[in-house]
């Protein structure tokens, strides 16, 4: 079986270069912010240069450079060795709003939208984590990550997951963690330009207590957080991946996946940030020729679109950004069901993007050619002008040499048409069925787990004020 091999690139070895030395010089000289006395600490014990006057942390290029050695020598076996492209899985990222395709409503998004999600997860064989799909305005906010865990933990057989949001909601979600016997990771992200939150330090303080991994995804805004030229933006995006990268080991002494954000601002009509503009394909082989530099495996905000329907635009942006990403080499793209960049949540987007992850997959995994596959005898016994329908090769390989997509429409005219086809309608009745599916009352972990996993919100809910 020979899979889908790809080469594409867009910076030259040179421009890699370029774009390597002159983040390691915003690292040395301007530094990063970083309002946290402790992490200042650790970071000086690796090298780094910390004023704790300013709360800056410069970063000097020696230091650095003998960090990507180290990341380089320990992360060899994980960087892309070959050019097979991966397979390609979904992810959720919560969401502020709901969206309902069928009623044309969008509204603040509740628990029974995460119950629900968890559920139609539960069917969606291309989204392995059931991620809370909104953040649950019926709840109080301090609580809202710590109530979903909960509920994550007790009703998926999937592993998942929400933004972890105050310290003291990070201790009762690793605390439910542990009673799961599961690891549990912190989005230890920047505030582009080249900075922390308070916040975050603290969270991230708390997970080195406990040993857990901080991931990062840094988010450059092209025209407003890092420069309008693209060249640019790789720039300061590589800059905090980097900074990132140190500060991860600093804490915690892991190194994370290169994993990075950025998008553009539109700033020719709007000042709206753009999910599926061109440039998110271009970003995203920038990402990973410079992960590649670095050693590391690669993720980037690729699969999106600025579009708030399922309509041409949304199928062509997702599909360019991924297909140019994933063939240069990422291996993650950014989350699915979102309507346009960060509108709301769609049960029925989510349906949709699985069955086209689902596509993707089917091709990247390429063909096997060999003296069976190529059924010489066969087409030399059916001839001239005959068909291989009744043939017995037809039988054995129909499985594996069609996609089994079930919810892209394959019919002609007059049957699509006699039966008003409409591709949303099914994947919006195929995502309520499948909730109806799979939504229970009923824990899926031991009433022991599950009073456990209770017992803890109920001490949150009475400690943060809920």
């Amino acid at each position: 079986m020979k899979q889908i091999r790809s080469h594409v690139e867009l910076l030259s070895a040179d421009e890699i270069e370029l774009i390597h030395k002159k983040s390691l010089r915003l690292l040395e000289k301007t530094g990063m912010k970083v309002p946290n006395r402790e992490v200042r600490r650790l970071a000086a014990a690796l090298g780094a240069k910390a004023d704790d006057a300013s709360d800056i942390v410069h970063l000097p290029a020696d230091m650095m450079e003998e960090l990507l050695k180290t990341v380089r020598h320990t992360s060899c076996d994980a960087k892309r060795t070959t050019d097979t492209v991966s397979k390609l899985t979904g992810n959720v990222s919560t969401q502020i709003f709901m969206v309902d395709y069928a009623t044309g409503e969008r509204r603040y998004g509740t628990m029974d939208d995460v119950r629900n999600g968890i559920a139609l997860i539960q069917s969606l064989d291309n989204i392995p984590l059931a991620n809370a799909v909104t953040v649950p305005s019926d709840v109080p906010s301090a609580l809202s990550d710590v109530l979903c865990y909960r509920e994550i933990y007790k009703y998926s057989k999937k592993p998942g997951g929400t933004y972890v949001l105050t310290p003291d909601s990070a201790r009762y979600i690793i605390e439910m963690s542990r009673v799961m016997g599961r690891e549990v990771s912190y989005l230890f992200d920047t505030i582009s330009p080249l900075s922390f939150a308070e916040n975050s330090l603290e969270i991230a303080l708390i997970f080195r207590e406990h040993q857990l991994e901080l991931t990062m995804t840094p988010m450059v805004m092209a025209g407003s957080t890092g420069p309008i030229s693209l060249a640019g933006l790789l720039t300061l995006q590589n800059a905090e991946v980097l900074g990132s990268l140190f500060f991860i080991y600093a804490i915690t002494g892991r190194i994370p996946k290169y994993v990075a954000s950025g998008h553009t601002n539109d700033v020719r009509h709007n000042m709206f940030c753009s999910f599926g503009s061109p440039n998110q394909a271009l970003i995203g082989v920038g990402v990973a020729q410079m992960a590649a530099y670095y050693g590391l495996k690669c993720g980037s905000n690729a699969g999106l679109t600025d579009s708030i329907f399922p309509d041409f635009q949304c199928g062509f942006e997702k599909t360019l950004s991924t297909a140019f990403s994933m063939l240069a080499g990422t291996e993650a793209i950014g989350g699915q069901g979102i309507v346009g960049a960060d509108q709301g949540m769609s049960f029925a987007q989510l349906v949709l993007d699985n069955e086209w992850i689902d596509a993707f997959n089917y091709v990247t995994r390429g063909i096997e050619v060999d003296e069976d596959s190529i059924c010489l005898d066969t087409i030399e016994e059916v001839g001239i002008g005959g068909n291989f329908l009744g043939e017995e090769h037809t039988v054995e390989y129909m499985r594996e040499s069609s996609w089994p997509g079930t919810l892209f429409d394959r019919d002609s005219y007059e049957n699509l048409t006699s039966r008003k086809h409409d591709l949303l309608r099914s994947a919006d009745e195929r995502a309520r069925a499948m909730i109806e599916k799979n939504r229970t009352d009923e824990p899926v972990v031991s009433e022991e787990i599950a009073k456990e996993l209770d017992a803890i919100a109920q001490h949150a809910c009475k400690r943060l004020g809920g």
